[in-house]
């Protein structure tokens, strides 16, 4: 038997950028985490409190990323 607790799929890298609507997302590289924002200074408040969460590194996407929340 293993003292070592199951392991958690936690998300990889969290991602903080703009869709084409100009709103703010924060998104994971698996799916796991997402919020919208209408300011960059609330989605990387977010970001970085979920990546003290999660140990996860942030990232500024390059390009426009799109929802996976219904709209």
């Amino acid at each position: 038997m293993s003292s070592h607790p199951p392991a958690v799929p936690f998300p990889s890298v969290l991602m903080v950028g703009q869709d084409l609507s100009g709103r703010w997302l924060v998104q994971d590289t698996e799916g796991l985490i997402e919020g919208r924002f209408q300011s960059r200074d609330t989605a990387l408040g977010f970001a970085r409190s979920e990546s003290e969460i999660y140990h996860l590194p942030v990232t500024i996407s390059t390009t426009p990323l799109t929802s996976h929340l219904v709209h």
